[in-house]
Parts: structure tokens; C-alpha cells; sequence
């Protein structure tokens, strides 16, 4: 079964495809101190411990300090962490939102949360940024039939979604303290390399609130509830790798996972393409640079077959561009490869939108119009003005000049039509200072694509 899907970031300077990090996550959950729902990036634990602390006393949810420390403790390197004010649900939906800004992140979790309302915006939070993954904890620390119930309830048909299942008693940080799974999840994936199941043990784990029997795991497995399994000893392991999607080409979370990566490497990696001719001298360079990088993907063992032939395919010709592709400025690529697991090709469509030759940024009676990016360049303060002459769905990200994502402004709200201000401090995703130099402002609205660039001189 074939699938298409759509990528749009466009870049400006060609480059050899990078393989991107997989292995980035994003925790939201309750701390005693630290920035509040203020995406901030920690590389250990004990940074961790020196910004939000690790006291978990008086906690509605205790779980993110233990959560990070399984992070850590099973192959994390990198984690986003956002800090709420309160366990309520729509506080952890609001410190989730934030997390759609930091472009690197590849999963997310809300450890310990499992209201229906919050797993469901798990869910809808990887599927709208559409390079993540959502680890989602049971509800249920040992109830079988209850984690069932749970699944029957949750929908994740791109496949974009996991859920583990019982509970663990480990000692992450030197307490022996029942924990949901999410967290050390999350460092299994940081662990494991893109194109294999992560599976294996759960360092710091020594016993499950339920053991699940093979034949128990028999009825888990079709279902895409992960078991996590205690073997001899207090080995406890991880022992499912699917996801939530009942369609059989995202069953399996490394296949979701290879496709993200190499959706968003190529995306990343041509988009370049926006600035040249659309015409066959690109298309013929977009094919060699994309079939380079599959190539190497091959080479490394990511994909089935004996031949790059019976491994994977790049088009980029008529064939995957109409006239009104062309007339529109859109260079279409199809990218197909063969999974390890499933024996289809998965397809992915990557798609480069730029302006109509000639008219640089003059813009349709009914586009969004951006204006010129207006302030002191001196001053980190940009102000960036847009109108919209119908209201809808907007999205606003400054990117830098190698085409990755810098600042995400607006991430899919909806806004009336008119006039519309957002301000750029100067600072990346994570709060960071960006360097001097020249960055891209990229607009989307009413199905277009409006691109600008701002000077930013310290």
C-alpha cells in the first residue's frame, strides 16, 4: 500500500542531505522551581536537577524528576523539558503547545498523564508537527482489560503514536519508586538507531506492577499495546514496537520512525530546490542528491533488498509534476523505500513551493501579504507584519539560511482576517541568542507560502 506525504519547508542553500537526529524528546510535567511553560533544553540530569530541582514533594504529578533521570539513565542525550503550573489538564496541553516551536524534537511525553483529553493532544501535537512521536503511559497500573479499554479509545492512524504497558518499580535517581513507562521509553528510542525496534532493557528497572504472559502479550501485540516484561531476575524489558495505527503500513514504530527521518533529512536536504528554475538541470540534481543519500541509507542497512533497485526509488520529472504544479512554482519529488519489516514501499512526497517567477512577493487578491520585516537591526526586537485577507489556519517561523527551523512564532492558529504582528526577540527555540547573519521568515496561510528575510546584527 502506497502513501503520500507532503513537506513544504522551504530552504536556501543546496547542501548534501544530513541525517537528521531522531533522538531529541520533549517532557512537559510539574517541577518545585524553574521556568514556566518555557521549552528549555537540558543534556543531563543533573542540569536537570540544577534548574527545576528534584524534590517532587506535594506534586499532583510526581513524575517528571524520576521520568528524566530514566531518560538519562537509558541512552538520552538530549531533552526538552517544559515546566506547568498545575496538573490540570489544559496546563498540560498549553506547556505541550510550546514544544511544537523546538524543531529537533523526535518524541514526546507527558510522563504519568493519561486523561483522555491530554493523550488525545499528545497525539494530535505529533501528528500537526509531523516529525514526532508520542510515548503515551497506560492508565492502568495493572489492570489488563483496562489498558484495552484505553486503547479502544485512542486514534493514531498515521502511526505517530505509542502506548506502553504496566508500570515499572525502578530506582533512577536511587528510590525505589513506581513509575510510568514514558520517560524511560524515551531513552530506549534515543538509544536505538533509526531504522530498529527499540526494544531491550530498561537500565534502573528491577520489577513491572504487572506481569504480562506470552500469551497475554499474544493479545497486547495486535492491539499496538506494547508490553514492557520482566524476565529472569529483575530483567525487565521492553517488548513491543508498535503503534497505534491500525493500518499496516505504520504498524511498526521503527517504520514510522525511518520515515520521519528521512522525510524531514530530504525536506531539509533539497529544499534549496525553491530558489533555482524549476526545470530539468534541478530536477536531475534533485534526483542524484536524493538518491545519494538513500543510497548510503542502503548501504548502512536501513532498507530490505539486495540492490538499491529492490530498495528504494527517487522521482523527480513530469511524471510527478502536473502543469499546474509547474504553472504554481512547485517541484514535486517521490521518494519510495522498502521498510524492514513491511514488504511494501513506503512512499513519501516532498513537495517545494516558490514564488511565481517574476513577481517575487506579489501576492494573490486572496493571499496572505508579508511585509518587509521592520525594526532596528542593531536592536534583536524584529517586528513582523502580515495581512490576511481571509481568515484560517497561519503558521510564522523564522528558519536560518541552512534551512533549519530557528523560531517557530505561530504554529497552526487560526487568525481573523486583517492586519497581524508578531514579534521575534532575536532567540532560537530553546532561549538561546542566534548569531548575527541573515535568517528567513516564512509565512503560511490560505494554502500559500510567503517568504522574507530578516538581518539580525549583534
Amino acid at each position: 500500500m502506497m502513501r503520500a506525504l507532503l513537506m513544504t519547508i522551504p530552504l536556501i542553500l543546496a547542501a548534501a542531505i544530513p541525517v537528521l537526529d531522531t533522538g531529541t524528546a520533549g517532557f512537559v510535567g510539574l517541577s518545585q522551581q524553574g521556568p514556566l511553560d518555557t521549552p528549555t533544553l537540558v543534556t543531563s540530569y543533573e542540569q536537570y536537577a540544577d534548574i527545576f530541582g528534584t524534590s517532587t514533594a506535594g506534586l499532583a504529578n510526581p513524575f517528571l524528576a524520576p521520568s528524566v533521570a530514566g531518560f538519562f539513565a537509558n541512552g538520552g542525550q538530549r531533552l526538552v523539558v517544559v515546566r506547568v503550573a498545575s496538573a490540570d489538564p489544559l496546563s498540560f496541553i498549553a506547556g505541550l503547545q510550546t514544544l511544537a516551536e523546538v524543531d529537533e524534537i523526535a518524541v514526546v511525553a507527558i510522563p504519568g498523564a493519561t486523561s483522555p483529553a491530554v493523550q488525545a493532544a499528545l497525539i494530535a501535537h505529533a501528528e500537526g508537527t509531523h516529525d514526532r512521536l508520542a510515548i503515551l503511559d497506560p492508565a492502568t497500573t495493572d489492570d489488563i482489560q483496562l489498558v484495552q479499554d484505553q486503547r479502544a479509545a485512542l486514534d493514531a492512524a498515521d502511526g505517530h503514536a505509542t502506548l506502553y504497558f504496566p508500570w515499572i518499580w525502578a530506582t533512577p535517581a536511587g528510590e525505589s519508586l513506581l513509575l510510568p513507562p514514558s520517560g524511560f521509553v524515551a531513552g530506549v528510542y534515543a538509544r536505538t538507531d533509526t531504522p530498529d525496534s527499540p526494544v531491550g532493557s530498561i537500565a534502573t528497572a528491577t520489577d513491572v506492577s504487572y506481569v504480562v504472559t506470552p500469551s497475554e502479550q499474544d493479545i497486547l501485540n495486535p492491539l499496538g499495546i506494547n508490553a514492557i516484561r520482566l524476565f529472569t531476575g529483575s530483567d525487565v524489558r521492553v517488548w513491543g514496537a508498535r503503534t497505534l495505527s491500525s493500518d499496516p503500513e505504520w504498524r511498526y514504530v521503527a517504520v514510522r520512525r525511518t520515515a520521519l527521518c528521512l522525510e524531514e533529512s530530504i525536506q531539509e536536504g533539497t529544499a534549496w530546490a525553491v530558489f533555482e528554475p524549476n526545470d530539468e538541470p534541478l530536477w536531475a540534481q534533485l534526483r542524484g542528491d536524493v538518491g545519494d543519500f538513500l543510497f548510503e541509507r542502503w548501504a548502512d542497512g536501513w532498507f530490505q533488498g539486495s540492490t538499491p533497485d529492490d530498495a528504494y526509488f527517487v522521482l523527480c520529472d513530469r511524471s510527478t509534476m502536473t502543469q499546474a504544479d509547474l504553472d504554481a512554482g512547485r517541484t514535486v519529488i517521490l521518494a519510495g523505500f522498502a521498510p524492514l519489516q513491511p514488504a511494501e514501499f513506503t512512499v513519501l512526497r516532498i513537495v517545494h513551493e516558490r514564488p511565481a517567477v517574476g513577481v517575487a512577493f506579489e501576492i494573490p487578491a486572496a493571499g496572505p501579504v508579508l511585509h518587509d520585516a521592520a525594526p532596528n537591526p542593531f536592536n534583536p526586537q524584529t517586528q513582523i507584519r502580515f495581512d490576511l485577507v481571509q481568515g484560517g489556519s497561519v503558521r510564522l517561523g523564522i528558519h536560518d539560511l541552512a534551512g533549519r527551523i530557528v523560531r517557530r512564532l505561530i504554529v497552526g492558529t487560526h487568525l481573523a482576517p486583517g492586519r497581524h504582528e508578531r514579534r521575534w526577540d532575536g532567540r532560537d527555540a530553546s532561549g538561546a541568542s542566534a548569531p548575527s547573519g541573515v535568517y528567513v521568515v516564512r509565512l503560511e496561510a490560505s494554502g500559500a507560502v510567503r517568504i522574507g528575510q530578516i538581518s539580525l546584527v549583534r
